[in-house]
């Protein structure tokens, strides 16, 4: 267990430092920006616009992320022949890639709910909540960041918990401005589990294939995941019957991540009840982490069966 903590830090380290992440941060954070500049023309929708803008582009900005990190994370290790430096050592395999499939949870944590924490902040200035409050509360998080690198400059083990406790912060200054954020928080929630879920997959491709095929797989089966329902209930009498079996076939072998973006209708609680939306995200969240832990266990095997040389 330790060797694959020790691995997941490492991985995390060295994807934190990566370009991609902190491009993929700074763009995320101007798309909200955007999505709030857009809700500003709108006359009575502003804040549903700021919200569903803010939220598609956290998402899409997360899954392209994370398809490129969960693609290249092996490949890496192979080029510059550190993992020939590795496998030596009393380590196993299955270790390795358990290990780099946490370090990707914990990347995704800092990118997700960090992402988040701003667009929940800015939600609560469309609620009313001050200017002089929502601008102190950015300089306090900011500071707690500075004084905490200033202290201690690796933030490795810290910094997934540092963004959790943001996030539940801006949550919870939600409750003072009445916004009414838990709608957004599920939402949110629901697109770490999607890319949980989708770097699962990267690895599983990447256990035996190139970065760039990986890639083109990874988004392929993502394509198809979020297809999945319009595939399970094709009725067109277009298509020949054997075409619709295929297509229903394959909805129930694919990961159906459109389980992912439901209705907003649903996370507000307008539709089959208040506690629905409490089930609907136990129900998403059991079937990633089933269907990534099979991904893991396929991906281990399969590495574990590779020649390296």
């Amino acid at each position: 267990m330790e060797r694959v903590v020790a691995i997941a830090l490492n991985t995390f380290r060295e994807s934190i430092r990566d370009r991609i992440i902190q491009v993929a941060f700074l763009f995320g954070i101007l798309l909200e920006l955007f999505a709030l500049a857009l809700g500003e023309l709108a006359l009575h929708e502003k804040k549903r616009i700021t919200r569903d803008i803010g939220l598609a582009s956290l998402s899409l900005v997360s899954i392209g992320t994370f398809i490129f990190l969960g693609s290249s994370l092996l490949h890496k290790e192979l080029e510059r022949k550190t993992l020939y430096v590795i496998l030596p050592k009393p380590i196993w395999r299955h270790e390795l890639i358990v290990g780099k499939y946490f370090g990707l949870l914990f990347s995704g944590i800092v990118i997700v709910f960090g992402l988040g924490a701003f667009e929940l902040m800015l939600l609560n200035w469309m609620s009313g909540m001050p200017d002089w409050a929502f601008w102190g509360a950015l300089i306090l998080f900011l500071s707690v960041f500075g004084l905490m690198v200033w202290k201690r400059p690796d933030l490795t083990p810290f910094l997934p918990l540092f963004v959790l406790a943001v996030f539940g912060m801006a949550w919870g200054i939600g409750f003072w401005t009445k916004a009414a954020l838990l709608p957004s928080v599920l939402a949110i929630t629901l697109i770490f589990l999607e890319i949980s879920f989708l770097s699962a997959v990267a690895l599983f491709f990447s256990s035996f294939s190139s970065p760039f095929l990986t890639g083109a797989l990874t988004f392929g089966m993502w394509l198809l995941g979020r297809s999945a329902d319009e595939m399970a209930e094709m009725r067109s009498k277009v298509l020949p019957e054997w075409i619709r079996l295929m297509l229903r076939g394959l909805a129930w072998v694919v990961p159906n991540f459109h389980l992912y973006v439901p209705p907003h209708r649903l996370l507000s609680g307008l539709v089959q009840g208040e506690y629905a939306r409490l089930v609907y995200l136990a129900k998403s969240t059991f079937y990633a982490a089933i269907y990534s832990a099979f991904l893991i266990w396929a991906a281990c095997h399969i590495f574990r069966k590779r020649d390296l040389i």
